[in-house]
């Protein structure tokens, strides 16, 4: 298996600006709905179009879903309220406590998987990817501006 390029290396500048106007839509197996595009829209900002793979994209769509039905679940908590009462009157806690505390985890676990988090993006071998991927992401071609090119 071939080893990825570094990202700013000569030939991923020449790639980023040939595939940043390209659209980055989330897969049509992973469909997201109205309330989960906001979240998408984050999500992907986070890497330059070039560096996303069909596979990042797939858990990137269930990332924006999951995180929008987690603030479904907040709202619908803060409404409730983290306790309620029993049928005998004891103070039990809201089993969305429970549905919140695992979406939390499910969004952590996407993250890590797409290295989103700070570790993944700061330190180690890596310590300096988020400089140059925050360089990929400016290299990338402003298609709506009219004096520019746009590259094949």
């Amino acid at each position: 298996m071939a080893r990825r390029q570094r990202i700013d290396s000569a030939d991923q500048a020449v790639r980023i600006a040939q595939q940043s106007g390209r659209p980055i839509a989330p897969p049509s197996h992973v469909p997201l709905e109205e309330v989960d595009w906001p979240y998408w829209e984050s999500v992907v900002a986070e890497f330059a179009r070039a560096e996303w793979t069909e596979h990042q994209l797939e858990i990137a769509a269930m990332l924006a879903r999951t995180m929008a039905n987690l603030e479904q679940e907040q709202r619908s908590l803060r409404a409730e309220g983290f306790t309620s009462e029993s049928q005998r009157g004891t103070p039990v806690i809201n089993p969305r406590v429970m549905a919140c505390k695992s979406l939390s985890g499910d969004i952590l676990a996407f993250r890590r998987s797409l290295a989103l988090h700070a570790r993944g993006r700061n330190s180690g071998d890596n310590r300096s990817a988020a400089t140059r991927r925050d360089g990929a992401k400016a290299r990338e071609v402003d298609h709506d501006d009219e004096l520019f090119a746009i590259p094949n």
